[in-house]
């Protein structure tokens, strides 16, 4: 995560506060099995000198988790801000569970989070979960959360420009992509 809030610690011994400040956002590091260069190996290879100047888009793994089907869940109403968001359309009683993680599709942009508490939408399909960061961009009613394949963007850091060719025609390759805004 990349956290730009930070803590005020006085030099006289009295209480220590923690100052949040909007802009905090994720960062992923990722790294890939070895890929054939004929088949995978280049192109991820070029996709992320793309990604350096460009931004990316990836799918963000969800390893053991099972999302099951939630439906198409939508921001239900303009103008939310803060740590907890409407949202409508979804699979009745669907459980969203502490940790899960997810992104908002705003203006074409996706935003990475995580739900910090479990919430369970009603018989409607409606329900207000809670963020674990602040929303970074105000999200217009009827905005796509992307619940069962949740996308982390922005760019590409870090030493994306060198890999590895193993002598059986292999390329290793690992990187990381910080959320841009």
């Amino acid at each position: 995560m990349l956290d730009f809030g930070g803590f005020l610690e006085p030099s006289s011994g009295a209480q220590v506060q923690r100052i949040n400040r909007l802009g905090s956002r994720y960062a992923v590091t990722v790294n890939m099995p070895p890929l054939e260069n004929r088949k995978d190996g280049r192109v991820w290879v070029n996709r992320l000198i793309k990604g350096q100047q460009e931004g990316a888009r990836i799918e963000y793994p969800l390893l053991d988790f099972y999302p099951g089907t939630p439906g198409s869940f939508v921001v239900d109403g303009a103008g939310q801000a803060g740590k907890s968001l409407k949202i409508m359309g979804g699979t009745p009683h669907y459980a969203f569970y502490e940790g899960q993680p997810f992104s908002i599709e705003i203006a074409g942009q996706h935003y990475f989070d995580f739900i910090a508490t479990t919430a369970v939408a009603d018989a409607s399909g409606s329900a207000t979960i809670a963020l674990t960061q602040m929303l970074r961009a105000a999200p217009a009613n009827g905005d796509t959360l992307h619940i069962s394949k949740p996308m982390i963007e922005g760019f590409i850091m870090g030493d994306q420009l060198s890999w590895e060719i193993a002598l059986e025609r292999m390329i290793g390759l690992s990187f990381e992509i910080h959320e841009a805004r």
